[in-house]
C-alpha cells in the first residue's frame, strides 16, 4: 500500500460526525484532511456520494497482540472432534494444505478433554516436521517425535508455558506473511490503528522492531504502535540503550509503550516503571496497587508525564488514576460497570481487543448497553484512544490538518437501538487517505 494518497477525495451526502460536531462533506488529499463542511458546489477531484451513510474517525484498537492473533488464525482448531481418527484426518488435510507452516511447526488447538492422544498418534500423521496439539484448557501440549527432538525433551506431554518458551520465534518471512494476510481484516472492521502488544519478548524486541520498521512497514494497512513487555529491567534497559523512545519511527509504525506485568516482583515492577518513565516512554500497566504506587512515586519525582495508561480499571483505583492523570484501557470482555464510573470521573478511556481482534462496533454496543452515551462509547475508539497515545492533535477527530483516517459505516450508531450497533457493517475504510477496505457497496 502507498502510505500517502495524492488523489483529492471528497465525501458528500453522508452523516459526518467529526467528534466535535457534524458536517455535510469532508475532503482529504496527500493523506491529510484539507476541508470540512465547505461549499459542496466548489468541490473538485474525486467525489464519493455516501447516500446517507455515516462517517467517523478511524477506529483505534489500543490493545491487541497482532502477531499472536494473526498466527492463531492459521492454527488448526480441533474443537468438536469426537475421536482420535477424526483428529488424524483433520491433521492430514491441514498438513497437505499447508506444506510450509509458520515457524515450520504444525500446531493444532482446542483438542477436547475427553480425547487422549500420544506421540504415536501424531507421528502416524506428521513425521517430518514438528507438530504439537494443545488441549482445550490451554494447559498442555502433546508433541510428535520431531518436536520432542527439537525441544530435547524425553516426554511427549508438556505444560503449555514450557512449550511456548521453547517454540522458535516467527521468522521474518512468517511476520511479513501475517501482516500481508491479516492487516486487511482489521481494516474491514474500520480499524486504522492498532497498539500491538509484544509480551515477554526479551531479547527478541529489537529484532521485531527492526522487521516492522523496514520490510513489513510497506505492507501495513493500519498504523501500528509497538508496545513491548519485558521479563526484567536489565533487558528493558538494553532495549532502551538503542536510543528508541516513544514516538520514534515512521508514521505507520512507531515505538509505543512499555508493558509492565503486574505479576512481576514489586521491586522489578518499580524499576521497570522508573526506567521507562525517565526514558520518555509511556508505561502501560495493570491496575495492581504496586504498579500504581510506583507510577505515583515516579510522577511526583519528575514533572514529565508520558501519558501512562492502566488496563482493566477497577472502582477502587479510579480516584488515584484521576489524580495521577492516567488514562485507562478497557479490554474486550471486561467493559465492566467501572467504565461508566470512570467516564463520570473524567478519566480518558480507550478500548482494546486483548487476545483476539474484536469488532469495535461490538464493544461500542456493549458500552452503550451498560450506560455510556453513544458519543462516549464511540470516543473510546476515536478521540480518547488518540489522547491516550498522545496524538490527539493528529487523529481521533475529523478536522482540517488531521490525518485522513476515516471509517464509513452503513448505519449511524446514533440512530439505531444499542443492541443493533454491533451489527453495523463497514462500507469503506481510509487510512492516511488511502482506501484500505471497500465493501463495494458505495
Amino acid at each position: 500500500m502507498e502510505h500517502t494518497q495524492d488523489e483529492k477525495i471528497s465525501l458528500i451526502n453522508g452523516r459526518i460526525h467529526t467528534q466535535s460536531g457534524t458536517a455535510s462533506n469532508i475532503t482529504f488529499e496527500h493523506g491529510r484532511i484539507v476541508s470540512v463542511d465547505d461549499d459542496s458546489t466548489g468541490l473538485n477531484g474525486k467525489i464519493i456520494d455516501l447516500h446517507g451513510r455515516t462517517v467517523l474517525p478511524g477506529f483505534c484498537d489500543t490493545s491487541l497482540d497482532f502477531l499472536a492473533w494473526a498466527e492463531s488464525q492459521e492454527r488448526l482448531s480441533l474443537a468438536g472432534v469426537h475421536s482420535v481418527r477424526e483428529m488424524s484426518e483433520l491433521l492430514t488435510t491441514y498438513s497437505h494444505a499447508t506444506p510450509k507452516p509458520l515457524r515450520e511447526w504444525y500446531i493444532a488447538v482446542n483438542l477436547p478433554d475427553e480425547i487422549v492422544i500420544s506421540r504415536d498418534d501424531l507421528d502416524s500423521v506428521i513425521s517430518a516436521l514438528p507438530c504439537a496439539v494443545i488441549d482445550a484448557k490451554r494447559s498442555h501440549a502433546v508433541l510428535n517425535t520431531p518436536a520432542m527432538n527439537e525441544f530435547n525433551m524425553p516426554q511427549d506431554n508438556v505444560e503449555l508455558d514450557e512449550f511456548t518458551q521453547h517454540l522458535p520465534p516467527l521468522s521474518e518471512e512468517d511476520i511479513i506473511h501475517l501482516v500481508k494476510t491479516y492487516a486487511p481484516k482489521a481494516n474491514a472492521l474500520g480499524v486504522t490503528e492498532i497498539w500491538s502488544d509484544f509480551h515477554g519478548v526479551s531479547k527478541n524486541a529489537k529484532r521485531l522492531w527492526d522487521i516492522f520498521f523496514t520490510d513489513a512497514y510497506n505492507l501495513l494497512t493500519f498504523r501500528m504502535r509497538c508496545n513491548f513487555g519485558f521479563n526484567d529491567v536489565s533487558t528493558l534497559n538494553e532495549f532502551l540503550s538503542e536510543g528508541l523512545r516513544t514516538g520514534d519511527g515512521l508514521p505507520f509504525c512507531k515505538l509505543g509503550g512499555i508493558i509492565v506485568d503486574g505479576n512481576l516482583d514489586q521491586q522489578e515492577q518499580k524499576n521497570m516503571i522508573y526506567s521507562a518513565h525517565l526514558s520518555g516512554c509511556q508505561v502501560i500497566s495493570d491496575n495492581s496497587k504496586s504498579c500504581l504506587n510506583a507510577l505515583e512515586r515516579v510522577i511526583k519525582r519528575s514533572r514529565k508525564n508520558s501519558r501512562h495508561a492502566v488496563r482493566n480499571i477497577a472502582g477502587n483505583m479510579i480516584d488515584r488514576m484521576r489524580l495521577l492523570g492516567l488514562g485507562g484501557i478497557a479490554l474486550a470482555g471486561n467493559e465492566n460497570d467501572f467504565v461508566h464510573e470512570a467516564f463520570q470521573n473524567g478519566l480518558v478511556i480507550s478500548a482494546g481487543s486483548g487476545e483476539n481482534l474484536v469488532p469495535p462496533v461490538r464493544i461500542i454496543s456493549s458500552l452503550v448497553s451498560k450506560g455510556l452515551s453513544v458519543a462516549e462509547a464511540l470516543s473510546v475508539y476515536t478521540w480518547s484512544a488518540s489522547w491516550n497515545g498522545g496524538v490527539e492533535s493528529r487523529r481521533g477527530e475529523l478536522a482540517v490538518g488531521n490525518d485522513a483516517d476515516i471509517v464509513i459505516l452503513e448505519q449511524d450508531p446514533f440512530l439505531v437501538r444499542p443492541e443493533e450497533i454491533s451489527a453495523i457493517d463497514t462500507a469503506m475504510t481510509f487510512c492516511a487517505g488511502c482506501a484500505v477496505y471497500d465493501s463495494g457497496a458505495i
